[in-house]
C-alpha cells in the first residue's frame, strides 16, 4: 500500500452520511515500512472508498490491510468533526503519533 490522500476525504464522506460512523486514522503496512491511512467504520462494516465502493466486514480489512488496533486512532462523529473545525484538517489529527505520511520505524503504541 502507498499513501494516498484522498482516504481522508473519503472517510469524512461516509462520516458525513452517517450518525454512527466511526473514523479512523492508522499506520498500516506499506512503502518502504509504514502509511498513514484512514477509513470510516459503522458497526461491524469497513468504509475505505480509496480501495472498494463496497463495505467489508471489519475482520476481513483488518487482515488484508494489516491494521493492527494498537497503531490507530479513532473519532465518533461528533469529536471528528470538531477536530476538522479545530484544525482546518481532515486529518490525521494526532500529529505526535502520525509524525509523517509514511515511515520505516513505528511510533510507540500507547
Amino acid at each position: 500500500m502507498e499513501y494516498r490522500e484522498q482516504c481522508f476525504a473519503a472517510a469524512m464522506e461516509i462520516c458525513s452520511e452517517s450518525e454512527m460512523a466511526e473514523v479512523v486514522h492508522a499506520w498500516i503496512p506499506g512503502g518502504p515500512g509504514f502509511v498513514v491511512h484512514a477509513w470510516a467504520e459503522v458497526e461491524d462494516a469497513v468504509y475505505d472508498l480509496t480501495q472498494s465502493d463496497r463495505p467489508m466486514r471489519k475482520a476481513e480489512y483488518y487482515a488484508l490491510m494489516g491494521v493492527r488496533p494498537e497503531l490507530t486512532r479513532r473519532y465518533g462523529r461528533v469529536e471528528y468533526f470538531t477536530l476538522m473545525a479545530e484544525t482546518g484538517s481532515m486529518g490525521p489529527f494526532d500529529k505526535a503519533f502520525f509524525f509523517a505520511r509514511q515511515t520505516a520505524f513505528l511510533p510507540a503504541a500507547r
